[in-house]
Formats: structure tokens, sequence, C-alpha cells
């Protein structure tokens, strides 16, 4: 992802556009082609190094800026060094040598007459006590700085497609700004949709979905700056999450995005917004390619754990792999987290709701009091961070719902926990 450095928009008005790049260009394909080829035989160098490589081809180009945003993809595909757990120990252990020697030096070195052939003696009786080169023992010292950290491997792009990556980056950069996100789209088959609400989850995302006349969906999502807790990381997730929007066929977007100033040279960016908020509207005809794959296994990992450890161990429930679109009422849809069905034949859905899922917990148990006999049997786990906020707290004991089908978890629920709150279901089927 590109920082905010590294954003190209033009904004007149109310409405904002980002600067997007012709993937055919030449002479960006050439500048892209020459910045992969010093990361591809880099291998070894360290960050200083590629630095001093790379920064002659940004500066030479027609825009500089658009040169270090494609650098910066281009890093963001590298793989450094990781630090040794044991050297800051060793260079402890390097220090109290060389202090040692500095307070008591050796009879050469009190003999030694120039300043500089001091410092050499004293180098090198420095390495002697620790069996390595002085050079070496030099090299070695900082090695674990992000400047000297060795590159280990760099994942090659195409240019065209570096270009490509670049224009996502932009839009997805804006995105990282926005107070709230809709997205439409045409394809009513929710067969072909099911890759992309799986991406949805993927990236902790709850969105309100509803049927359009037209027979598509208008998926109405939170920006991470009408949330008061983890922006940050919610508007991370937001921005990486826009390219399985791309995958569609046809689809529209529009964001609300307050970007804030951009801070000179030697100054902290200010984070108020330039001018207030500014619509962001984005489409299928510009071009955005995803790098998303389309594939049924994409789950994150703590789903995949918690779905082994509960075959494992649950053997009268069972998960279906590809969790449906389910209709809520007042023609509104979600996807849930998971769905078991037990070995009688019933069937529960799970929707989790983490910290910054606050407005969408409202609306889901709102929902499920109005359709409490006719919805989907839904068991709902909510972040303990929002149990001990006062208006979720409020909520959740107003809930009947919650009361006997819901549970809070920590990061992840474990299996005893949600087999408890399904077993709810089973129980209430049985009386």
């Amino acid at each position: 992802m590109l920082t905010r450095d590294l954003l190209r928009f033009d904004r007149r008005n109310q409405s904002i556009t980002p600067r997007f790049l012709d993937p055919k260009d030449r002479h960006w394909q050439e500048v892209a082609e020459t910045l992969a080829l010093v990361y591809e035989s880099g291998c070894g160098y360290s960050r200083e190094e590629l630095t001093e490589l790379t920064l002659p081809i940004q500066n030479t180009t027609r825009s500089p800026l658009v040169a270090k945003g494609l650098n910066k993809l281009l890093l963001d595909r590298c793989t450094f060094e990781e630090t040794d757990a044991e050297l800051e120990q060793w260079r402890m252990q390097v220090f109290s040598e060389a202090a040692r020697i500095l307070r008591a030096p050796s009879q050469e070195e009190q003999t030694t007459v120039s300043g500089s052939n001091n410092l050499e003696v004293y180098r090198q009786r420095v390495g002697d006590l620790l069996s390595m080169p002085a050079d070496l023992l030099a090299t070695r010292l900082y090695r674990d700085l992000p400047a000297r950290q060795s590159l280990l491997a760099f994942k090659p792009l195409a240019p065209e497609a570096l270009l490509h990556r670049y224009n996502m980056a932009q839009a997805q950069g804006l995105l990282w700004w926005s107070q709230a996100l809709s997205i439409d789209t045409d394809e009513s088959d929710v067969g072909v949709l099911r890759p992309f609400f799986r991406y949805l989850k993927f990236f902790r995302l709850l969105a309100r979905i509803t049927r359009s006349p037209a027979g598509g969906f208008h998926i109405q999502l939170d920006g991470p700056l009408s949330l008061f807790e983890n922006s940050r990381k919610y508007g991370i997730l937001l921005a990486n999450f826009f390219p399985a929007v791309c995958s569609l066929s046809h689809w529209q977007v529009q964001a609300d995005i307050d970007v804030p100033l951009q801070a000179a040279p030697g100054q902290v960016a200010n984070r108020r917004p330039q001018h207030g908020p500014a619509r962001l509207k984005l489409d299928d005809s510009m071009g955005l390619r995803s790098h998303f794959t389309q594939t049924h296994g994409y789950w994150p990992e703590e789903f995949e754990q918690f779905s082994l450890s509960f075959s494992q161990s649950v053997p009268t429930w069972t998960i279906q792999e590809n969790p449906e679109l389910l209709e809520l009422g007042k023609q509104e849809w979600f996807v849930p987290d998971f769905s078991f069905r037990h070995e009688s034949g019933l069937l529960v859905h799970l929707e989790l709701f983490h910290r910054w899922h606050a407005g969408q917990l409202q609306r889901r148990l709102r929902g499920l009091a109005e359709q409490r006999s006719t919805g989907p049997l839904l068991a709902v786990g909510v972040d303990r961070f929002l149990t001990r906020q006062a208006e979720s707290q409020a909520l959740l004991e107003g809930s009947a719902w919650y009361q006997q089908h819901g549970f809070a978890f920590n990061v992840f629920p474990p299996v005893k926990r949600v087999l408890a709150c399904l077993d709810t279901f089973r129980n209430a089927a049985v009386g």
C-alpha cells in the first residue's frame, strides 16, 4: 500500500479523483522494469545499498513521485533478513570487552605513538578477543538496523502488472481515509458473488447488504474515520479488501474521503482534512485490475485452525464449507462466518462481531428480535472489548436473543464456547 505522501489525486470542490497511470505507457513500463531488475539481482544487498541503486532511477524519470511509489510497491515484495534475537546480547558483550580494553590498554597499545594506529590496534585487539576480524566485527555490530538488513528474496512482477498494482494502490490509499463506503453491483447470482463475500469475511468486515431494485446488491461498509477505536487497523483492512470489489464484473463504489493535509519537509502531517470530506467515485470502467485469486480456499488462518479443531473434537456437528448469503428480513442480507449442521439436520449459523462492529451488532440484534420466529438460526459471538463498552453492554443485556444464543470471546472463540451456544438451539428445538 502507498503512504499518504505517495498519493496522487485531484480535488475539485467536493469531488476527489486519483491520478492513474496508463499501464501501456512505455516510459513507465521501462521504469518499472529497471527498478524491478535491481531487486531481482539484489539478493544479499542491504536496504541501504538497494536505495543507493534505485535512487538515481527514481530521480531521472518524468515524475520522481510516481517512481518512488513504484519503488515502494517493489519493496513490499521483498523479504529481508530477520533480526537475530541474540545480536543485541552479543553487541553488549562487544561493548563490554571494548570498554575493558579501553580502561586497561595492553603494553603494545601504550607504546604506539600515532593516534590512527592506536585506533587500529584497539579495533584489532577487540576483534582478537572475540575471535573475529575487526572489519567483520564492525559490519555485524549493527546488522539488525533496517538499513543494514540483507535482501533474501524478491517476488518478481511484470512491468505492466506493477503499473496496474500502482493504480490499485492509489485507490486503496484514498479509501484508508474514508468515512463511509458503498458498493453497488449488478450481479444477482449469489454463487458468483460467494468469493467476494468470503473476502469480506477474510478482512473482518461486516456489511449491510440489501437487494437493489434492479436485482443486484447494494453493500454499505462503515469507513475507518466513522469509528473511534482501532480506526487505523480497520482502515487497512478496508483498503486491502478493495481489490475484491474490482474482481466483480460490474461495480460502482462511492466513498466520502477526508484526506489529511500534506506535511512540508521536516514537518509532521496534519491529520485534519484539507477542505472537509470529498466524494470518491470508482467503477469498473476505470480499468482497475484485481490481483486477488478466485479460490474457494481463501480463508483466514484462525478460521482454518478453528474448523480443524472443531471437526476433530465435535462429531455431532459438521461445518458447512460455503456459508450462504442469508436474508434477515426487510431485504437485508448477511453472510455468516460459519454454518453448522447437526446430525439431526438442524442448521445453525454463527456471526462474529469484532470491536469495530458496534453499529452492525446493534442492527443485527434488532433484526433478530423482529424475525425471532421466522429468521435464520444465528448464534452471535461478540468481542469482549465491545461487551465492556457502556452502549454495547446495555444493548447486550437488553437483547433476549443474545442472552439465549450469544457469547463473548477475546481473540477468537474457543470450540467449547461455540458448541455450548449451538446446543442452545438444539435444546430449544427439542423443548
